[in-house]
Parts: C-alpha cells; structure tokens; sequence
C-alpha cells in the first residue's frame, strides 16, 4: 500500500495517511531503484481473479462505490482497516481487547462496509495496520511497529466478530497482516547495525496473527507479505528488497535450486506484492532483487520452494497475490500514463500476472483522489468534484474488466489471451478489424475461471504490423481493441515525479 513519509522525490508512494500518516515517500524511492460458505475454498486453485483496493477513511464507501466495484469485474475488496479508528484512542480500566463486543471498540463503519460488500457480491480481505498510539512499540513512539500482544488480542477481536457465528454479523474468510514490513515506513527498525531485523519481527508477527486468525476458524485465509517492490538504502528510509526478504522469512538460500538456510517455520496461505513497475509491465527493474510485473515469477518460485521444503506451511497450495498495483495517468496528471497505453498496459499485466501464477490482482484504486491533494491518480475512474455519481470511467477500466492481448507469432500465428468480464465461462469470437468491420477468424472456450489463449492464423489480408484484434464473447461484451504493432516504450514512474 502506498507509504508515508514527506521525502518523495521519485518512487512509488504509497498512501494513506491520513490513516497512515499521508505518505509522499514513494517518490524517493522509486529514482532508487466475504466469503460465506464454501468460497474460500473455491478461490484455491484458480486462475487470476481481480480485486480492488478502497482506503475509506472508514467512513464506508457507499453502495454506488461497491456497486462500480463489482461492475468493474472485480471479486474481490481489499478493505485497508486502520486498527486506530477501531479500538479506543485511551483504553478505559477493565477494556478487553481481545473481545469483540467490549463497548470500546467502534464497528459500526466496518460491519456497514463488510455486509454491504458481500451483498454486492464482493469477497472482502481485511488489511490490519495503522495502531492506535497505546499499541505501538514503544507506546507513542509513531515507530511503526505494533506491540505483538496488543496486534493479537486486535486480531482475536476483529477476526471473532466475522467467523460468521456472530448473530447478524458478516463472514470474512481473507485476513492480510501489515503492509509493506519490508520499508521503514510501515515497520521500524528494518536494520540494526548490519543486521536485518525486520524479517525475524514480521516472521513473529505472522506466525501469531495465523495462529489466531486459523484459531478462530481453520477455513480462513492468512495472507503475509504486501511487500514493497525496491530495495532502498538511504538516511532515514531503509527498504529491503522484496526478494531478498521472502527468502530470509522462509529461510531459502538464493539462486534457482535454493535449499534451507534455517528451520523457521511460517503459517500463510497466500503470499503477497505490490509490484510497482517504472515503465510499462515488460521493464525488468535494474536489481532483480526488487519485483516488478515482469519479474513476477521470482516470488513465485520462492513461494513454491519454501512450501516444497516445509518452510512455508499451509494446509493449501500457497497462493501468490499481487494485493497492490496501479499507474497515475495523463489525464489528469502531465507526468502519468498516456489514457490509450494505460488501457494496452493494464490488459498485458494481467496476462503476464496470470503467466506467474498469481491467483488474485487487485489494483489500486477505484477512482482518483483530487490533483493536489494527494498524489494517487491511478484509478480506473477519473475523480469528479460533485462526487461519485458524476465520476467517469477511464479507458483502464475496460481493459481491466475484460483484458485481452495479441501478439504476433512465427508462421502467420497470434497468440491471444484474455479473461472474460467476471471471470466466467463462455465461448468467445476473435477478431480482427477489416475496414471498418470485425471480422471472426477464431471461436475459442473460455475455462472455469473465463480465462482463454490459443494461437490461431491470423488471416491472410490481416497485415500484422497494423491490425487490430479484439476478443468478443458470444451475446456478449467486447473487448477494448489490441494493437499487433507494439508501442515505444515510455519512461514513467506509478505515481509520477
């Protein structure tokens, strides 16, 4: 999630706060370098289901919000829950933090939220972060770092009150711990002396939070990770690599064959990253260490490792999550993404995320905030000042909806992939555009999950340095148009410079 702090020269940025201490540090660091019955279970061993992150100030999102959400395509929320807008700014004498239903604590905003989502037919994952000033490690000491005892008796609360047994209460089956443990603006100290501290912490953290978290029911989903992309050394800002922190928390060595460094233990279910990319999806960071879109495939295969080798330990297939992703774009800021390569850039990210496995792909945001007051226009709908209903969609927001790429092959072949609005199962028309006509040339299945790839012929009168294709379900959408003829690429940063 985006990160805080007042130096952010050209890096990612991260957000939130207002709730997170409103972050411009991004930009440094960048020129660095719910579920009810049965669906938990259902969303393991899929292909590439979408979510979208929402930061209300909680304060709820509404129901036009939730209702775009799920129209957007996407499955899943990622409610971002700032742990001090729930318990109690002082805790009075007798206050039980691990109970729910201690009058202290204030639901009413969540359970809004949670309830309302599910009704649109959304699957909400809760990110716990943000302590109130009482559980930080010193008390008061805005270090970013939560007292364990007091994370857990949260935990215990939050995730009892949705086990789904609560009388009038929501289930929710996806739990996240933290954001960004790999960057010191979401988890201090990440260093001391030479030593990387901040793994043997988060590690802790987890491990107790999946206690818990599997405690109160064994169907619930543990997420762990949500980490930074880049490494980053500077006075005052210190970011581990996320490669290099996934393969100290599972104890793997490095290299394409990694074997045990240490017997340390991790419960997670899904293992998560927000790979912010400088350039479109196929740029490859510098250090390969850090991840980006087109390196996705590096935490994959740590991922599988540590579960091979009984270091990762789950009672499932371990998931991997892109939790967090997005480009600012032009409009309405001059420093992002061009409208029509932003719609190209988002369709061939999530080809290439479904290339790396990764189960869920949420980004970040629904709409922009407003220029100038925050620095996060990457929404998939343009910010309106009278609110909601006037804002519009951006050409991104089809793309997402209803991605599909084209790419010349050898032999007069295209290779073409796409995943139907929703994820759902159909028969899908490619075609190319003849004139001012599309034209079938290929009648494909989608699977399960509405995904769908073959590598047809294009047609002869098809020129392949200039024609466009598109993906048509039968009695349905289309689309958004896919040029074979690849664009330049563009240097640019996810939130601008």
């Amino acid at each position: 999630m985006p990160s805080p702090s007042t130096s952010r020269a050209s890096a990612i940025e991260h957000r939130r706060r207002p709730l997170l201490r409103i972050a411009l540090l991004g930009l440094v660091l960048w020129a660095l370098g719910a579920a009810n019955g049965g669906e938990e279970a259902q969303a393991f061993g899929v292909q590439l289901q979408t979510g979208l992150a929402s930061y209300p100030p909680f304060g709820a999102p509404g129901e036009e919000v939730l209702a775009r959400t799920r129209n957007s395509g996407a499955r899943f929320l990622k409610l971002a829950l700032a742990w001090r807008t729930i318990a109690p700014a002082n805790p009075p004498p007798g206050f039980d933090a691990a109970n729910p239903y201690d009058p202290s604590y204030r639901w009413k905003h969540l359970d809004w939220t949670i309830s309302h989502a599910i009704a649109r037919g959304l699957t909400p994952v809760i990110d716990i972060l943000e302590p109130p000033t009482w559980a930080e490690s010193p008390p008061g000491s805005s270090q970013a770092r939560p007292n364990l005892t007091a994370f857990t008796m949260f935990t215990q609360a939050l995730v009892t009150r949705y086990d789904g047994a609560q009388p009038g209460l929501p289930r929710v089956a996806y739990w996240e711990a933290w954001n960004e443990p790999n960057g010191s603006f979401f988890l201090e100290p990440q260093i001391e002396g030479t030593k990387i501290v901040s793994v043997e912490f988060y590690r802790d953290m987890l491990n107790d939070f999946a206690s818990v978290v599997h405690g109160v029911r064994p169907d619930n989903i543990v997420i762990g990770g949500a980490l930074f992309p880049n490494e980053v050394r500077r006075p005052g800002i210190t970011a581990i690599a996320p490669l290099d922190f996934t393969r100290q928390l599972f104890c793997l060595s490095a290299g394409a064959k990694p074997s045990l460094v240490c017997n340390a233990r991790v419960n997670v279910d899904a293992w998560s990253i927000h790979p912010y990319t400088s350039g479109g999806p196929s740029t490859l960071p510098a250090n390969r260490k850090n991840i980006w879109i087109a390196n996705l495939n590096s935490i994959t295969a740590a991922v599988r490792a540590a579960q091979r080798l009984g270091t990762l330990v789950s009672s499932h297939p371990a998931q991997v999550w892109v939790s967090e992703f997005g480009w600012n774009s032009s409009p309405p800021t001059h420093s992002g993404v061009p409208l029509g390569l932003e719609q190209r850039w988002v369709a061939e990210t999530l080809y290439l995320s479904w290339r790396a496995e990764i189960s869920v792909f949420t980004w970040f945001q629904l709409a922009d905030d407003a220029v100038g007051v925050s620095p996060f226009q990457s929404g998939i709908y343009f910010f309106c000042p009278g609110g909601v209903s006037c804002e519009t969609p951006k050409p991104a927001a089809s793309a997402f909806r209803f991605p599909f790429v084209a790419y010349t092959k050898p032999r007069g072949r295209v290779l073409v992939w796409g995943r139907t609005p929703a994820g759902t199962p159909g028969r899908v028309r490619i075609q190319w555009l003849q004139g001012s006509r599309w034209r079938t040339f290929a009648l494909l299945s989608s699977d399960r999950d509405g995904i769908f790839t073959a590598s047809p012929s294009l047609p002869r009168a098809a020129n392949p340095a200039s024609t466009q294709l598109r993906a048509s379900q039968v009695g349905g959408a289309s689309a958004p148009a896919f040029s074979l003829q690849r664009p330049p690429a563009i240097a640019v940063t996810p939130f601008g410079a």
